[in-house]
């Protein structure tokens, strides 16, 4: 079995499962600023795993300047947050994070975030979930429109070197194309893919992905996990 000394994990779509809030969000707002519906392909390719500024971008204009990129960010997450809080019961990690991440830790496994969300969405996550439980303000990596969204390395490499590693020694959970190109790219040593909205079928096709899970409930999983970066 292969060692690794690190875990990067993506966090929307990973390590809480909120892609219908998103792409909710997303779909009001496109009607709102540009009258028109977003195809799957869109949110897929285009839409899952890229910065708000990108995504900006490609439905209104390349010449968007940054005040009108943060008021539009802001106008959309602001429907996604709302869209959250009447998720009620269901606002929580993923199934099985909590324990798997209080594992790691007990481990003293070194562990990052590597998220596109902005600062307004990542402070609502750290006060919703308690993130500095397991992370600080220096391993929860956030888009601060500072680093090149994913596709680009950027993020990851940033990660890594925040729990002062090489990407090749890290293990990185993703659930998006984008993503798993982003961290591929930045030469992660093992990408594992959960399936929390794309199929377990899909997810194992795209390459780069050496295993796919469902969610972290599996027992036999987090103890192989641990033995990975023990």
């Amino acid at each position: 079995m292969k060692k690794y000394k690190g875990i990067i994990f993506d966090f929307n779509g990973t390590l809480f499962f909120d892609t219908e809030q998103h792409e909710q969000a997303w779909r009001q707002y496109a009607r709102e600023i540009c009258g028109r519906e977003i195809t799957d392909d869109e949110f897929r390719y285009c839409i899952h795993g890229r910065t708000n500024a990108d995504i900006l971008r490609y439905f209104l204009d390349d010449e968007l300047t940054e005040a009108e990129i943060r008021r539009h960010s802001e106008a959309k997450e602001e429907i996604y947050r709302r869209l959250c809080l009447k998720m009620a019961d269901k606002l929580q990690l993923a199934d099985g994070a909590f324990e798997l991440l209080d594992m790691l830790k007990a481990a003293k496994v070194r562990m990052a975030v590597a998220t596109s969300s902005g600062r307004s969405n990542s402070q609502f996550y750290i006060k919703r979930f308690d993130m500095w439980r397991w992370f600080n303000q220096n391993t929860f990596i956030y888009n601060d429109g500072s680093i090149a969204g994913k596709p680009e390395p950027d993020i990851y490499l940033s990660a890594a070197e925040a729990i002062g590693l090489e990407p090749s020694e890290c293990i990185v959970f993703e659930d998006m194309p984008s993503g798993i190109k982003s961290a591929v790219s930045a030469g992660a040593g093992s990408v594992i893919a959960v399936a929390s909205s794309l199929s377990h079928e899909f997810l194992a096709s795209v390459g780069g992905v050496d295993e796919v899970i469902r969610d972290y409930t599996d027992g036999e999983f987090r103890s192989r996990l641990l033995e990975m970066v023990g």
